[in-house]
């Protein structure tokens, strides 16, 4: 697959419906990428449009179905005011009420699926199939990478002289697009990928690791980054290839980042402060040098 082509074919596509986020100094140390202020509230916005738009006609005009705990079906809600879709979105038991209700106050019919990400996403799937609707995943499908993979482009044309980027990793498609969209694209440059997960779920950094999940994943505050990986989620087959190292940052350091953010005026969600957390607590390893990027994912 050219992964450069398809990034450069989804930035065009995607162009109209998308925005150029900011990529800016915080402090004398570290560029924040400003995904939070991107259409829909992250960066997910940039990959469902492009499986929208690359899905098959028949299917993407009856409904679009994805599982999420809440980007994906807010950039899907998004989606399907633009083109007057019906979606569905499969969440977890334990999902937040209120977003829950933001869901649904967005436009969607929301499924409650179970307590596993990996199960929900079955059932998702199944239902999207059976109803011949089109199927929207965020870690393992390369339509939606290649979308995310845009943010690429404008970080190179922004600051093309990046050492270190901490990305979040929940499900792995933005860490996976990411590290894929800088190897495949001669002009990017080479900056370390580093991958962040909460310590509390942690198993693509076990995965990189140590090739299995070796912790019982707890509740943490960076929700959005909970759970387990899709099946077939493509991170688990480019990890070790594409990221220079997956580290973890305790609940402490999320919320320290968070609060941190916040006293710059901008207001996150938990778990899109992880990356930020893990400059704070500047355990990337020795590559952690020169000029750092942070990825800053998705609105409170």
């Amino acid at each position: 697959m050219n992964h450069a082509f398809e990034i450069r074919a989804a930035t065009r596509r995607i162009g109209t419906h998308t925005v150029r986020t900011p990529f800016h100094p915080l402090g004398k140390d570290v560029l924040v990428k400003r995904e939070d202020l991107q259409v829909s509230g992250s960066f997910k916005i940039r990959g469902a449009v492009n499986t929208y738009l690359t899905a098959a006609r028949e299917r993407r005009e009856r409904a679009l179905v994805t599982v999420s705990t809440g980007n994906t079906g807010r950039a899907l809600c998004a989606i399907g005011r633009w083109f007057s879709v019906p979606v569905h979105v499969f969440v977890l038991e334990d999902c937040d009420a209120g977003k829950l209700d933001d869901l649904r106050r967005l436009g969607a019919t929301v499924h409650v699926a179970g307590r596993s990400f990996l199960a929900a996403g079955v059932m998702a799937r199944e239902f999207a199939d059976e109803h011949r609707m089109s199927y929207c995943s965020s870690g393992a499908d390369w339509d939606f990478l290649h979308g995310l993979g845009s943010i690429v482009l404008e970080l190179h044309d922004q600051h093309p002289d990046l050492d270190t980027l901490f990305v979040p990793v929940g499900g792995g498609g933005l860490a996976a697009a990411v590290g894929t969209a800088y190897a495949a694209l001669p002009e990017a440059g080479k900056p370390r990928i580093i991958g962040v997960q909460a310590a509390n779920s942690r198993p693509i950094h076990d995965f990189f690791h140590f090739g299995r999940s070796t912790a019982e994943a707890s509740p943490t505050m960076a929700d959005c980054l909970a759970g387990e990986p899709e099946a077939d989620a493509i991170i688990l087959d480019v990890a070790r290839s594409v990221l220079a190292d997956v580290v973890l940052v305790s609940e402490p350091e999320i919320e320290l980042a968070t609060k941190h953010l916040a006293s710059y005026g901008i207001t996150v969600e938990p778990g899109a402060a992880a990356g930020y957390a893990a400059h704070l607590a500047a355990i990337g390893g020795d590559g952690v040098t020169g000029k750092t990027g942070v990825l800053l994912t998705g609105m409170a």
